[in-house]
């Protein structure tokens, strides 16, 4: 009965958690929407706010290019890919989810800003889009824990063909996509060994487990 308990309040624990996880996403990804709207509509223009590589005006891109679309097809590409690989993040790295986001927000920006050539302006999620897609992949390599490699297996089969990105395109911050991926490859290096679940005892660990406990048997009834 205590076992069912437990149990139960383990779930309920979980799913008060999931959810809170995902309003923080839902509260995430609507900023872009309101920073969309709010230029669309509204007469703001948030281009001085773009990632200018090489230009003083454009440090302050670093921290707020990602929120910054050009169009409806500009942001409503982001969106879902945005919400599902933050969902997934916040709730299997939870530890770390924050950290790592933030990681490939402002390093990704730096390596924008500090080697993309100096002739246009950087702006949408996408840079992070692909760190993060890029962390999920490689926690499944450097962990190698069934839950990171499960995670694995399903970004690379949802999001495989986002490497075409990487392929310099007229229009399209590929050295975002580039820096992005980069930073969250180093941010998986660097926190592989948080947020790691239970070990499982291998075959054999439970081979030495049952031969001591066998041997243990034998002693007690040798004595009694």
């Amino acid at each position: 009965m205590k076992i069912g308990i437990d149990l139960f309040r383990a779930v309920v624990e979980y799913e008060n958690k999931f959810w809170k996880r995902l309003v923080l996403v839902f509260g995430l990804v609507a900023v872009l929407w309101v920073m969309f709207i709010l230029q669309e509509y509204f007469g703001y223009d948030f281009s001085a706010y773009g990632n200018q590589p090489q230009t003083k005006s454009g440090l302050k891109g670093i921290l707020f290019s990602p929120f910054i679309h050009g169009s409806w097809e500009h942001l409503l590409s982001n969106t879902l890919p945005m919400m599902i690989l933050l969902t997934v993040l916040f709730n299997a790295y939870p530890r770390v989810a924050l950290v790592v986001l933030l990681f490939i927000h402002i390093t990704s920006g730096m390596l924008v800003w500090n080697f993309a050539p100096p002739t246009g302006i950087h702006i949408g999620i996408s840079g992070i889009i692909y760190g993060v897609a890029t962390f999920l992949l490689a926690a499944g390599i450097f962990r190698q824990d069934r839950t990171s490699l499960l995670i694995a297996t399903f970004i690379a089969i949802l999001y495989g063909g986002m490497a075409t990105g990487f392929v310099p395109t007229r229009g399209v911050s590929w050295q975002s996509h580039l820096f992005g991926a980069v930073c969250g490859l180093l941010a998986a290096y660097i926190v592989r060994k948080v947020d790691l679940p239970p070990s499982e005892p291998n075959e054999e660990d439970e081979r030495y487990f049952n031969t001591a406990h066998t041997s243990e048997n034998k002693s007690i009834e040798a004595t009694e």
